[in-house]
C-alpha cells in the first residue's frame, strides 16, 4: 500500500524541483542580462574614449612631425 503512493509522489516531486529550478534559472538569467547590458555600455564609453584619445594622439603627432620639419629646415638653412 505505501508503494503505490511513494511512486504517486515522486513525479510530483520532480514536477516541483524542476520548476523550482526553472524560477531560479530564470531569475539568474535576467541579473546576468543586466550585468551584461552594463558592462556593454561601459564597454561602449571605454571605445568612445580611446577612439577620441586615437584622434588626439594623431593629431599632436601630426603637429611634431611639422615642427620637426620646420625645426630641420631652420637648422639646415643655418648650417
Amino acid at each position: 500500500m505505501k508503494h503505490p503512493l511513494f511512486l504517486r509522489w515522486v513525479p510530483l516531486l520532480c514536477l516541483v524541483l524542476v520548476l523550482i529550478a526553472g524560477v531560479t534559472l530564470r531569475q539568474r538569467n535576467s541579473k546576468l542580462v543586466t550585468r551584461n547590458n552594463r558592462l556593454t555600455l561601459q564597454n561602449d564609453s571605454i571605445l568612445s574614449v580611446n577612439l577620441q584619445l586615437s584622434k588626439e594622439i594623431s593629431k599632436l603627432q601630426c603637429l611634431l612631425d611639422s615642427l620637426r620639419l620646420k625645426n630641420g629646415a631652420i637648422s639646415s638653412t643655418r648650417n
